[in-house]
């Protein structure tokens, strides 16, 4: 591995680290490659992490629907990096974190993404954030109802169902390891 891919991997590493410590009590943390089999488990994990820890069906719900929308936008969008570096374990790597703490619940989560996909989320997310509760209704309604799906998948429509559920801002973030690919984190809080 060269010391471009070490430091890579270091600080994918360091960013998982920092995750798993500062949001509360961890209920599920995952970091390795994504499939089919394994979106499954992590899938499971969380529901059964959920019902362990929260009585509320409704509240286990909404964080159950923004997991599995994390997971596949996801697993969707790792499909598309650069495939020189799928092989390589270091832009391989896939990170999702559930967390309590004393008033909300944390889904944490981060994956290489190539760059033309880091801006169209990045500009979906920010207009997002940009709208109240109830222009967010509309849109979603609006794309639902014009089947207005791009080639990046359904019109950000998995992140405005996100940002609907947990009825907070997302906070994420892109860190442009090389020319063709991004690291994307995003946090969402669903308070409890």
């Amino acid at each position: 591995m060269d010391n471009t891919l070490l430091k890579v991997h270091s600080e994918v590493d360091t960013l998982y680290q920092k995750m798993r410590g500062a949001n509360g009590e961890e209920l599920f943390a995952f970091k390795g490659m994504m499939n089919d089999d394994i979106l499954g488990e992590i899938l499971s994990r969380v529901e059964d992490a959920l019902s362990e820890h929260e009585s509320l069906m409704k509240l286990q719900r909404r964080i159950n629907v923004i997991a599995v929308e994390i997971l596949q936008n996801i697993f969707h969008h790792f499909e598309g990096v650069d495939s020189t570096t799928v092989s390589d374990p270091s832009h391989n790597i896939v990170m999702f974190l559930l967390s309590k703490g004393k008033e909300s619940y944390y889904i944490i989560a981060g994956n290489y993404v190539p760059i033309e996909t880091a801006e169209f989320l990045k500009e979906k997310i920010d207009s997002i954030n940009n709208l109240s509760v109830e222009e967010l209704k509309k849109r979603y309604r609006k794309v639902l109802s014009n089947g207005d799906f791009s080639e990046q998948g359904g019109a950000g429509l998995g992140i405005i169902d996100i940002a609907r559920k947990s009825g907070q801002k997302l906070d994420y973030d892109f860190v442009t390891k090389d020319n063709r690919n991004s690291f994307f984190t995003i946090k969402v809080s669903v308070p409890v």
